[in-house]
């Protein structure tokens, strides 16, 4: 299999964006869990004042950062585990498409 040149940082770039959107939905997962909560319905929300997360501020990694890792409304502190969680999940996703590509080619 060939690639062309840009191919693959491409493929391994979106890797990296889906592997982070499967970090946030692990995050809602970790945290809705064990309180009894449907992972399913509900949007996302701050854990302090329960105030709904703007869809511009719930993109994976760079709502936590734009945000500094404080809620939009009430300021409080975000734990910085739900961009970890996200990073660690999209380069998980990227090393495994990068080894496939290597593998590959």
């Amino acid at each position: 299999m060939r690639l062309e040149w840009f191919e693959g940082p491409l493929l391994i770039g979106f890797a990296f964006i889906v592997g982070s959107v499967l970090g946030s939905f692990l995050n809602v997962v970790l945290y809705r869990g064990p309180r009894g909560e449907s992972v399913v319905f509900g949007g996302s929300r701050c854990p302090h004042c329960h105030a709904p997360i703007r869809p511009r501020d719930n993109i994976p990694i760079l709502g936590w950062l734009v945000l500094r890792g404080r809620c939009r409304d009430c300021r409080a502190a975000i734990s910085p585990q739900y961009p970890l969680v996200e990073a660690a999940c999209g380069l998980a996703a990227a090393g495994l498409v990068a080894a496939v590509i290597a593998w590959l080619v």
